[in-house]
């Protein structure tokens, strides 16, 4: 009785020291959504306890442990994805979700980024194509003068491929009698091209009705003809127009096709126990790779001396899908690889349809 006595002292010290020992709420409700507060963090919205006014040092300390727990979280998250293929759909899928960047999220900042840098990096191809032009045609002129060619030929010569070149951007060519044809008029995709929208209904009137356009070729000469007009025949400023908006469009192609992928795996892995969920929580981590990857290729080749580094990232971005089928289904390396190839074909096809269609959608749409 004496010893039970002792003990409660004891007891009563370790029951206040825990007591004391939680941390004290600043609000008994929770500012954001009004549930009263059980611990540090809401358990009905997850904000954090913090005081409604304050101070500038309180202010700071939240700002910088809300920032670190985000950097800390997205680059534990990115590291995994380069380095681990398909580990981080595992991990999901097992319910370990909060150790990790979100992948919806993480999709969203990260092909926004990749985009971004598709726009924003300078073009260099035709600046290229003439430094290149220029540079040939001085590696020829002294050829030329090492050859000891008669000055009247060699003046012929250098007037003739200076020519070819010039003229080369305006759809010309020269043939082997040396004569100038021409290859390339305007904007066309069936062989024909039609300065305006009324010379080309004019030509399918004249035609009888069994040998005009069907709806299709109908539809894009007649739009073809339509640019003709707009852009006088100046093939560059349309492509650079097309080309501009068709990426732009190509991000939502990939997008919709995100199903698609899942589905197919879904598909190809009939008899696995997997959600159609869980194929595209895989899908998307697979998306977040190859635009992370991408964007890195691309800041890399700005650098001459990194090409190196943008061949492995380029490896790496078409062998990546093949670890992580493996570490995700756990099938043997001749079945995944099998897969890998069978998945591969069909997803280009898709993807193929997909971009054709809005090529299409873009051409009407420009």
């Amino acid at each position: 009785m004496d010893e039970l006595e002792k003990s409660f002292p004891l007891a009563e010290g370790m029951v206040d020291a825990e007591h004391s020992g939680k941390p004290k709420h600043s609000n008994e409700f929770c500012l954001n959504c009004g549930t009263k507060l059980l611990d540090t963090f809401c358990h009905s919205c997850g904000q954090k306890d913090i005081p409604k006014r304050q101070t500038l040092s309180e202010l700071w300390t939240n700002f910088i442990s809300s920032f670190w727990s985000y950097e800390g979280k997205f680059f534990l998250t990115t590291r995994y994805l380069i380095s681990k293929p398909g580990f981080l759909a595992i991990e999901y899928n097992k319910g370990k979700r909060e150790s990790y960047y979100h992948p919806a999220r993480m999709y969203v900042f990260i092909s926004f980024v990749f985009f971004l840098l598709v726009f924003s990096l300078p073009d260099s191809d035709s600046k290229a194509t003439k430094k290149v032009s220029e540079a040939g045609l001085e590696k020829m002129n002294d050829g030329l003068k090492k050859a000891r060619l008669d000055s009247a030929v060699r003046d012929s010569i250098e007037k003739v491929v200076s020519k070819a070149i010039s003229d080369s951007t305006n759809g010309y060519v020269f043939n082997e009698k040396g004569k100038k044809k021409k290859t390339y008029s305007g904007i066309s995709f069936f062989g024909n091209s039609y300065k305006s929208a009324r010379e080309y209904d004019s030509a399918q009137n004249i035609l009888p009705e069994a040998k005009r356009d069907v709806w299709f070729e109908q539809k894009l000469n007649r739009r073809t003809a339509e640019l003709n007009e707009r852009y006088k025949n100046d093939t560059k400023s349309f492509s650079k127009d097309f080309g501009q908006a068709f990426l732009d469009n190509s991000s939502k192609v990939l997008f919709y096709l995100l199903p698609v992928f899942a589905l197919l795996l879904k598909l190809f892995y009939i008899r696995r126990d997997f959600f159609y969920s869980e194929h595209l929580v895989f899908s998307i981590y697979y998306y977040n790779f190859f635009y992370l990857a991408a964007s890195l290729r691309l800041l890399i080749d700005l650098i001459p001396w990194l090409s190196w580094a943008s061949t492995l990232i380029g490896f790496w971005i078409f062998f990546y899908l093949l670890f992580a089928m493996k570490r995700m289904y756990g099938q043997s390396w001749k079945k995944t690889a099998m897969k890998f190839v069978l998945f591969s074909i069909a997803f280009m096809i898709f993807l193929g349809v997909g971009l054709g269609i809005s090529a299409f959608a873009v051409l009407l749409l420009i």
